[in-house]
């Protein structure tokens, strides 16, 4: 019979051999290399199912902040979800889900983000959400070097210009500058896509103003673009940035992705080709009513009637949502999550309710895929 339970440092080094087996070939990195948060006793929290004290299936647990405005919401991301050949089929997959979600809401987190969106997870409280625009970038031969303005790779002397800007996104991964440097040296994403990662400046008069996190298809993908996932610095300073490397580097296109939130930037990039597109993977939330609590603090700062809203949550995964003044109404935790973190999502409450620009409901979420990633 089956044992499922959280890991033990010991069991790390299984964990990482598995993964390897199921989603590296000869051509990559280990994963304990490009993931080495997620395969550290020190920092994961993964669980693994068992047969006899040998490890058959692995689901990679990773805590960690967002950060919205000052509201600060603790997290985790899950990945690196895998079943050796031998156990294929026993059905460990429903039973160790559950342990995960178990484990994330007992230690308050109001969110767990999920790295795939197959049928495991749609039927067992997560979702899609979010929206992103990705626009393809195309070279625009106006844009020149100057004296004073240069694009270059991030060297050991940015570090602390990195961060900087990296702290004025909105809506981010909270990690240090330590987190920071580590993940671009792990280049988790990349190795799974087999491109080539970089974090590019833009240095005006001596000082960083934008960065972007550019992955270039390696020489097996000649015709793939180069993919921007993450960036900081004002929208122009990051499209001249970007126009720059590409003439640098010969790119020929490049997709850079856009947080709906991101106004300014979507401002200026809309005469480029645009496809809008859902966040990655899929979304767990243990508990409306914490997550509310938590982002009461933002909704405030935003001057958002949604500050207002209680919510409680019901029996078979709906919730009530009250208003002062108006008529309660119940959701499906699918249409709230959907009301939470989509943009266009206005037409899920009653007349009654104060319109979707009173309440400023919807919660800016960083795009999982960047620097960081599980």
């Amino acid at each position: 019979m089956a044992t499922f339970r959280m890991l033990q440092p010991l069991d790390y080094d299984a964990a990482a051999k598995l993964s390897d087996e199921v989603f590296r070939n000869e051509e990559q990195m280990s994963m304990a290399h490009s993931f080495s948060y997620l395969f550290s006793p020190i920092t994961a929290h993964s669980f693994g199912a068992f047969e006899d004290g040998v490890l058959l299936a692995h689901m990679g647990l990773l805590p960690s902040i967002v950060r919205v405005g000052r509201s600060k919401l603790p997290v985790f991301s899950l990945g690196s979800v895998c079943t050796s050949e031998a156990a294929r089929g026993k059905g460990f997959g429903t039973d160790l889900l559950h342990k995960v979600q178990e484990h994330v809401d007992s230690t308050g987190a109001v969110m767990m983000f999920v790295s795939g969106g197959r049928s495991l997870y749609t039927r067992n409280r997560c979702y899609s959400f979010g929206k992103t625009h990705v626009y393809t970038i195309t070279p625009d031969g106006s844009a020149v070097e100057e004296a004073d303005v240069q694009a270059r790779v991030l060297t050991e002397n940015d570090c602390f210009a990195w961060y900087e800007l990296a702290q004025q996104r909105e809506a981010a991964f909270d990690f240090s500058l330590w987190d920071m440097h580590g993940l671009e040296h792990g280049g988790s994403f990349a190795s799974c896509v087999m491109m080539k990662p970089k974090v590019y400046v833009l240095e005006r008069d001596g000082q960083v103003t934008a960065y972007i996190y550019l992955m270039k298809p390696s020489s097996k993908q000649p015709d793939a673009p180069s993919h921007i996932y993450e960036y900081g610095g004002t929208a122009g300073e990051v499209l001249l940035l970007m126009q720059l490397v590409m003439k640098q580097k010969q790119i020929a296109a490049s997709q850079i992705y856009v947080p709906w939130q991101d106004k300014e930037m979507i401002d200026l990039l809309g005469n480029y080709a645009l496809e809008e597109a859902q966040n990655q993977g899929t979304l767990y939330i243990p508990s409306m009513e914490r997550l509310f609590r938590y982002m009461k603090n933002w909704w405030n700062d935003q001057g958002a009637l949604a500050a207002n809203i209680l919510v409680t949550d019901l029996e078979g995964g709906n919730v009530r949502l009250e208003y002062p003044g108006a008529e309660s109404i119940e959701l499906a935790e699918s249409q709230l999550l959907s009301l939470l973190f989509d943009p266009k999502a206005t037409n899920l409450l009653p007349p009654a309710w104060p319109s979707a620009e009173q309440l400023k409901i919807t919660i800016p979420l960083p795009y999982t895929i960047g620097l960081y990633y599980i």
